[in-house]
């Protein structure tokens, strides 16, 4: 399936925003922190991912990604580094209310 990728991190997402929502969490305190938080998260990954992709560290076969590449990593790894920072943040925040 070509979008298998894709549908799991929308499924992941979805998720993080119904937590987000039930428990009523604000992750961010500002757009400044949303901007640094993710340009960090970026960069690095973006750095990272590509490094690991030209040593041969991992490959991504074109099953499951729909084959649009940035650099040498599809675009789904970008949104992945997004998403799941996004929902490890949502998990801390429900955790940390939850058992408050």
């Amino acid at each position: 399936m070509r979008y298998e990728y894709l549908i799991s991190l929308v499924l992941l997402l979805l998720i993080a925003v119904c937590l987000k929502f039930k428990y009523k969490i604000s992750v961010f305190n500002s757009t400044k922190e949303i901007v640094t938080f993710y340009s960090v998260i970026f960069v690095i990954g973006t750095i990272w991912d590509n490094f690991a992709v030209w040593r041969g560290h991992w490959y991504y076969p074109g099953k499951g990604i729909m084959g649009i590449f940035v650099g040498l990593i599809p675009i789904e790894d970008y949104i992945f580094a997004i998403v799941t920072s996004y929902t490890v943040l949502v998990l801390y925040k429900t955790i940390q209310k939850v058992y408050q």
